[in-house]
């Protein structure tokens, strides 16, 4: 009887360090910052961010530019890019992040009160869409997604190495998807005429359309999730 009772006094301290994005999704407004428990910073570069559940972070910075991208999470550790944070408490209403100009509160906000997060993707906006074979040709590894209904289980396009051109706008090349757990690999057939984008391999069809092509990047839309591509290495 005196085992069980302290794994159950155990179990729920493991637990409480464990937290997940879709605990701390939201819209956050700074409300106060402290060095130390009792001493109060004046500031006036209030934080701003928004976390969503799919992965997807918005750090908006008054005297800074705003950062976007995939956030890390690994226990109560939270990054994006260059900014780490240590996550102290989080409840309904309330976050507290450690940094190291000390802890911050924010409060959760329907909506900013000022220079509110914009609810478009950035880089999503539709731009010049190259699909010529000096452009495409080569592989692209997808480095960001964006995915309302983020899955672990669900596989997504990982990097497509458009090799041999056949005219008419079909490919030969491989493909690899991936979910949390695996990668798997296939020779497909690429098609791309005008916006319309289909991988074909082993039974199976990808479809997107192509959201944005300029030697740079390559951004797809299938269905509502949004794939940004790069070639890597590229000279």
């Amino acid at each position: 009887m005196k085992i069980r009772f302290l794994l159950l006094l155990a179990f729920p301290m493991y637990s409480k360090a464990q937290t997940s994005l879709k605990e701390i999704a939201g819209k956050w407004q700074e409300e106060s910052r402290y060095k130390k428990k009792d001493k109060p910073l004046d500031f006036k570069d209030t934080l701003r961010m928004e976390i969503r559940a799919d992965g997807f972070m918005m750090i908006r910075h008054p005297r800074g530019a705003t950062l976007t991208g995939e956030a890390e999470l690994s226990g109560r550790k939270l990054k994006l890019e260059n900014v780490k944070y240590s996550i102290v408490e989080v409840s309904q209403d309330k976050l507290v992040l450690n940094d190291n100009e000390g802890d911050h509160i924010f409060k959760k906000m329907p909506e900013f009160t000022s220079a509110p997060v914009t609810k478009m993707i950035p880089g999503v906006e539709e731009g010049k869409k190259d699909i010529t074979n000096a452009v495409l040709k080569g592989k692209w590894s997808c480095y960001k997604k964006t995915d309302p209904e983020f899955s672990r289980v669900k596989f997504y396009l990982r990097n497509i190495d458009f090799k041999e051109e056949k005219g008419q706008g079909a490919y030969d090349g491989t493909v690899s998807f991936n979910n949390n757990d695996s990668v798997y690999t296939a020779d497909a057939i690429m098609l791309v005429k005008d916006s319309g984008f289909n991988i074909s391999y082993n039974t199976e069809n990808f479809k997107a359309d192509v959201v944005k092509s300029d030697g740079e990047e390559l951004i797809l839309r299938s269905g509502n999730v949004h794939y940004f591509m790069k070639q890597f290495g590229k000279e």
